[in-house]
């Protein structure tokens, strides 16, 4: 080999060499860049699951307190509509009955318990506390509306005699499921029922017609 060819073929050797290590340099170069992308993109996600978290924790927490603010608004309500029932029992002011009456020599009577009831008001709401249609009616009739005299409202749930009252209520007016709101007696439905004629205008002309004399007086707003 020639000196010429030597020196050419050690020139192409090197040139070669230089490029194999500019390329692995620039790899690792890129490499190490990409690691550190992911580094950060990975904190950042831990930020956001971590605010996230704390944000969804504050969002709980508001939400729970919202819920109880409504659920004490609904008590008070209820609690201030059963003391001006036209006539609630001695002791029992503001409370729906929950040992029920007697018939006879201390026999429990369905019927006399209902006839009791529907003595305390035109309108009778028959509802269960865990019931969110019974909410939405007791909302809207306690809340939405001045009615006198006021609905009196019975929880089943907190009743003694409360699955016995309702199967007979479901005799008496067709109906099983709660709310069960009865004016005289006599049913106009449920929640979503009332919440439809309210939304037609035609909630209050249904409760004077039903109600006659016994309902003094229907406005919808306080």
């Amino acid at each position: 080999m020639t000196a010429v060819r030597r020196v050419k073929v050690l020139g192409i050797a090197a040139f070669t060499l230089i490029i194999i290590l500019l390329f692995y340099g620039a790899q690792t170069h890129t490499d190490r860049r990409i690691a550190l992308n992911e580094h950060n993109a990975e904190r950042h996600r831990q930020k956001e699951a971590l605010k996230g978290g704390m944000d969804a924790e504050d969002l709980a927490i508001e939400k729970q307190l919202k819920s109880q603010r409504l659920k004490d608004a609904e008590e008070a309500a209820k609690a201030k509509a059963n003391a001006k029932a036209p006539n609630p029992p001695k002791g029992m002011e503001g409370v729906p009955p929950a040992k029920g009456k007697t018939a006879g020599a201390g026999k429990w009577d369905v019927h006399v318990e209902i006839d009791e009831i529907l003595k305390m008001s035109p309108i009778i709401i028959f509802s269960k506390t865990y019931c969110p249609y019974s909410k939405k009616a007791k909302r809207l009739l306690l809340e939405t509306y001045k009615i006198t005299p006021a609905p009196y409202v019975v929880e089943l749930d907190e009743h003694d005699h409360g699955p016995a009252i309702q199967d007979e209520l479901e005799k008496m007016t067709g109906r099983r499921t709660v709310p069960n709101i009865l004016v005289q007696g006599r049913s106009i439905g449920g929640g979503d029922d009332i919440a439809e004629l309210d939304a037609d205008g035609k909630l209050v002309g249904k409760i004077k017609s039903l109600g006659g004399k016994a309902v003094q007086d229907v406005v919808k707003g306080k």
